[in-house]
């Protein structure tokens, strides 16, 4: 059989057919466009999201290396470098650690860097270069400023150098800064290869072969390194370990930026997003293609009856809908962009934590082709079906096709009732039953357009019903229990090294004292003092958690596979430790009356006048609902001295997040002493948290001042206010606002754009039979009231889905997911979409009115033609 060559003829068809009805084509066009915006939106503001989360973390963990080798040798290395499976491989040398009194609260290391590492680790300087000579230093503007050195190539600083075990003190050059975070693990000091050469060299001993205490870490190489892909970075370091030879213990350390940890529920949030999106622009595009082929299949048939064949108007179908793409994409592309660069900063404002973070927008070179791909393939899913039921009409079906009639003509099938026969009854005609009949004509267009209507309404409930659940009391008083809460910088700082736990400084405590306005003040005092129970409590500590299957569960989740020393190590071996030493960590606290008052007691009963005897003592949950000592029993409590006293359980109770300190050991057993029987005993000391209520009027003016003396006073006290974690709380709850609301209004846009199609195409097909109606009598009242019941039923159909689907995704989604937040209080609603009836009633009654308006233009006579 000879082939022909008709893409020509196929193209200039489809062409034609297109521009026939520039209408229709807007409205497809539109629908296209609006579905792009969203599958833009959702790609670029989550894959900033996160990049910058990424970022983040690689900047707390400090570097951006995939993974690394630690405490090597120059051999070893070699080794590594020589790896052909690594893609990039830089080094960077311990060479020792500052000691300098100033720098006691901020963690510094010094370390020879090469330049690759010095990227990969964020210290390229932000002015100068990297040093060279041996007196030359490159160190962040944190560790400057607490030196009181100038951030200034050239400026001297004496720096004191632990390497070692050994302190050496030292004039250094700077021969550059680098912008520091106060959020990360460590700040680095970089020296030159000489420098490390003369007081740290490498060793040759190798630390995998023979036990290494940290002293000899100094001299020794990290290998940090990139793999050619960032999946499965774990099995890739353990695989390069067993190619070199290294042993299961060698120490690794593995970026957990790249990990992905806790992501799973964002995963699965984008993706129910992105099937969300799916669905709304498929069920539009499809419905906008079924009515255009409904409305020519005359014209379909006639192309089959001169030679046409079923392929050949699947291509013409498909080629229309990849053209109203080509327009539709590109618009959505630009303003789904757009867009994305202005709801990002909301989102990254809600998410920030810390500086140097960026909220600008940054466009992957894949967002763009990923998001046009996506909205192609919807257009691809949404015109399959009206492509096949215009490759399957026979041109003497078409032309005996009307609205309604069973799709079995187009090679479909009816069931049940559908394909039968009904027998016709004679029944009273009116505007409602002919409406009502109008709307069953096509039950798959009814249904679409209902759908697609309610997706945008039962959005709208669940994104209210998750604002309206944000408790601000509750997000605030996890976080601050008073006006204001002062403590020591580094108290805070979940990734700092050293934390200060008594930095409220005596000064500060006078100065404040001196302020009026303050209503009521109270402190918190904390030492970490390990615990010897005598043998019965030690029986009971046993008993109620080493001996506990769900305290075990819970202890096994937090120890890690080795030790610090590389040897195998699980809650087995932990347990026999903690029962042969009979000693447990513990926290015990220091606490005035007014942050007594704030103790969540959940076993006894709390009594002030008691407590401040002194003979008592609160005790504190191991976890969950484990109780270690209970109210009634006896506990010995020891301070550094030796010095042992023996207290009553008063009560069991919570210490509030805000109160507490914001770390924990495996197996902690914390007490609570009122503050007089605190200094007594465990001894002087200061305060780890200050915290305060001011009078009414005077939170301006005391903000001002303790913002002033934190800053210019004393630069190592931070503090927190309740006005600060209000501003948090607002903005989060307006990123959710922007986005759910937003996504929510393109739905509804589809949804409207939807309604509009069905209604104004399916009014233009049924030209004719308005006009034969007129004509036996139906007067144009009776016709708008009939369209305006249509309406109606859409209206009412809407409404009852929305209710019901609203109300069951408040009771399972909505409430599933407030119950991982700890500002969430679940409220049953249903009122946005009661809210939204009028305004669907207004809509679905304006747009057959307008369509009736501008069709009644012609003549009665002229539309029956």
């Amino acid at each position: 059989m000879k082939k022909v060559n008709n893409k020509e003829v196929i193209r200039r068809i489809a062409d034609k057919t297109r521009k026939a009805d520039k209408g229709r084509n807007f409205i497809a066009v539109l629908a296209i466009a609006l579905t792009t915006v969203l599958f833009t939106a959702l790609f670029t503001i989550s894959s900033n999201m996160l990049k910058k989360t990424q970022e983040e973390t690689m900047r707390m963990v400090g570097t951006s290396s995939h993974a690394g080798l630690k405490y090597l040798t120059q051999e070893e290395y070699d080794k590594v470098k020589k790896d052909k499976w690594l893609k990039e491989v830089s080094c960077r040398i311990f060479s020792g650690i500052l000691v300098n009194e100033e720098l006691k609260k901020l963690n510094t290391e010094v370390n020879y860097f090469d330049a690759q590492d010095a990227e990969w680790s964020f210290i390229t300087p932000y002015e100068g270069r990297m040093p060279e000579k041996k007196n030359e230093i490159v160190t962040s503007d944190l560790v400057l400023e607490k030196l009181g050195a100038e951030c200034k190539p050239g400026a001297t600083v004496k720096l004191k150098i632990e390497i070692r075990g050994k302190v050496i003190e030292k004039e250094f050059i700077l021969s550059g800064y680098y912008k520091g975070d106060t959020i990360s693990m460590a700040q680095m000091a970089a020296v030159s290869k000489a420098f490390q050469e003369e007081y740290a060299p490498t060793p040759t001993l190798s630390a995998m072969e023979h036990k290494i205490t940290a002293s000899d870490y100094d001299g020794r190489i990290a290998a940090d390194f990139n793999f050619y892909t960032s999946f499965g970075i774990e099995k890739q370091t353990k695989a390069l370990c067993k190619r070199l030879g290294f042993p299961e213990t060698a120490g690794t350390g593995i970026n957990w930026a790249y990990l992905g940890q806790g992501d799973s529920k964002a995963v699965i949030g984008i993706i129910l997003l992105l099937f969300l999106i799916l669905f709304s622009g498929y069920l539009i595009i499809y419905n906008i293609f079924s009515i255009n082929i409904y409305r020519d299949i005359t014209y379909y048939g006639l192309l089959k009856t001169i030679g046409t064949t079923g392929k050949q108007l699947k291509k013409i179908v498909r080629r229309q809908a990849y053209v109203l793409a080509l327009f539709g994409i590109p618009f959505g592309l630009f303003a789904g962009v757009f867009i994305s660069s202005i709801v990002l900063p909301f989102v990254m404002r809600a998410y920030e934590t810390m500086d140097g973070i960026s909220s600008q927008i940054e466009l992957n070179i894949w967002i763009l082709p990923g998001a046009a791909l996506f909205s192609l393939v919807t257009v691809w899913v949404g015109c399959s079906k009206p492509c096949r039921i215009a490759s399957h009409v026979t041109p003497v079906e078409a032309i005996q096709f009307t609205e309604g009639q069973p799709q079995e003509i187009f090679g479909g099938h009816t069931k049940g009732k559908a394909a039968k026969k009904q027998r016709k009854k004679t029944k009273k005609v009116s505007p409602a039953a002919l409406a009502m009949q109008n709307v069953q004509r096509s039950r798959r267009k009814r249904n679409i357009v209902i759908a697609s209507l309610s997706l945008a309404l039962i959005l709208l409930n669940s994104v209210y019903s998750i604002i309206s659940g944000f408790d601000i009391d509750t997000y605030v008083s996890r976080f601050i229990v008073c006006d204001f809460s002062v403590q020591d910088v580094s108290l805070d700082n979940t990734f700092g090294q050293e934390r200060v736990m008594d930095g409220v400084t005596d000064d500060f405590l006078e100065a404040l004292k001196q302020q009026e306005g303050i209503a009521e003040m109270g402190n918190i005092y904390a030492k970490e003092i390990p615990t010897s129970f005598t043998k019965e409590q030690n029986a009971l500590v046993e008993k109620r958690i080493l001996n506990n299957k769900k305290a075990l569960e819970y202890i096994t989740s937090l120890i890690p596979p080795y030790d610090e020393n590389g040897e195998e190590y699980g809650v087995k071996e932990y347990i026999k430790e903690l029962k042969k030493k009979k000693q447990f960590d513990g926290t015990i606290y220091g606490m005035s009356q007014l942050l007594t008052e704030k103790l969540e007691a959940v076993e006894g009963d709390f009594d002030w006048e008691k407590f401040r005897t002194g003979d008592y003592v609160v005790a504190t949950r191991f976890w969950d609902d484990i109780t270690v000592f209970k109210p009634g029993e006896k506990v010995t409590l020891s301070n550094e001295q030796g010095e042992k006293r023996e207290y009553e359980v008063l009560a069991v109770a919570n210490v509030p997040y805000a109160c507490a300190k914001q770390w924990i050991s495996t197996v902690e057993v914390n007490f609570i002493l009122p503050e007089e029987e605190y200094l007594g005993f465990i001894g002087e000391s200061q305060p780890m948290r200050t915290l305060f209520d001011v009078k009414e009027g005077t939170w301006n003016k005391m903000d001002k001042w303790i913002e002033t003396y934190c800053k210019m006073v004393n630069p190592d006290l931070d503090c927190k206010s309740r006005k600060n974690y209000e501003q948090e709380f607002a903005e989060y709850t307006q990123m959710v606002f922007i986005v759910g609301n937003g996504l929510a209004v393109v739905l509804a846009c589809i949804g409207i754009l939807n309604f509009i199609n069905t209604v104004l195409t399916s009014m233009l097909s049924r030209k004719q039979e308005f006009a034969m109606m007129e004509a036996v009598g139906m007067s144009g009242k009776q016709l708008k009231k009939m369209l305006c019941m249509e309406g109606g039923y859409y209206a009412l159909c809407t409404a009852l889905i929305s209710l019901a689907a609203g109300a069951l995704f408040n009771l399972t989604f909505v409430r599933m997911f407030g119950q991982e937040m700890i500002s969430y209080r679940w409220k049953f609603t249903v009122t946005p979409v009661v809210l939204c009836i009028p305004v669907l009633l207004a809509i679905v009654a304006a747009v057959p009115l307008l369509g009736f308006r501008v069709m009644v233009k012609d003549s009665v006579v002229e539309r029956m033609r």
